[in-house]
């Protein structure tokens, strides 16, 4: 009754006051959620690092390290083009991915020179070969960093710090057995690292044409 008498003394109809009030309210909502703390964007999650059960397969049917170091690149080769591809379709979800398989093929490789144990020269033309095309390949990663929004862009810095990690590892394994020595988790005694070492001035021989 108050409020129908008030309207009648300001001149406003009841429903022109209800009207007013309504708007009052949904001004003070607004207001209101404009003060809310904004929440900054979070980076995307790290992607999983496997390698598919297909292309295991193929690694696992490999003849010898030879064959088996040469397919590992090879795909590898192909998860970083889906890569860039996906990147250029502004598709970061599974580009990430894609580099997650990427690094665990590679590696996968160079894990399983170190622990076949052998110093020949075949092996190391394989540390080489894995070395070289690394050096391409972190050029091209970095090129996708570029592309690649804040969120998503932590992803690609780790792959290519990863990158860099493992070009050093096949490098220096390419030189000697030093690899295994600096890496304690590894079954190889220092004794036996010592005996394998090659005197400091032999130069390394060329990798073996393809």
């Amino acid at each position: 009754m108050k409020l129908r008498s008030h309207a009648v003394r300001s001149g406003l109809t009841f429903p022109a006051l209800w009207l007013a009030a309504l708007a009052c309210a949904l001004c003070l909502g607004h207001e209101a959620r404009g003060q809310e703390p904004l929440v900054p964007p979070q980076p995307a999650p790290p992607p999983m690092r496997y390698i598919p059960d297909a292309e295991r397969a193929q690694l696992s049917a490999a003849r010898d390290s030879k064959a088996r170091t040469r397919l590992s690149l090879e795909l590898g080769e192909q998860r970083l083009t889906n890569a860039e591809g996906l990147t250029a379709r502004q598709q970061f979800d599974a580009a990430t991915a894609e580099l997650g398989i990427y690094q665990q093929l590679i590696g996968d490789a160079i894990k399983f020179l170190i622990r076949s144990g052998k110093d020949d020269g075949k092996t190391r033309d394989q540390y080489k070969r894995i070395e070289l095309t690394l050096f391409k390949h972190a050029a091209r990663i970095e090129s996708m960093r570029r592309s690649t929004p804040p969120d998503y862009a932590n992803n690609v810095r780790a792959a290519i710090k990863f990158t860099q990690e493992a070009r050093s590892t096949a490098l220096e394994a390419f030189y000697g057995q030093t690899v295994l020595r600096d890496r304690p988790a590894m079954d190889t005694s220092p004794e036996q690292n010592q005996s394998k070492d090659k005197p400091a001035g032999t130069p390394p021989p060329s990798p073996e044409q393809n």
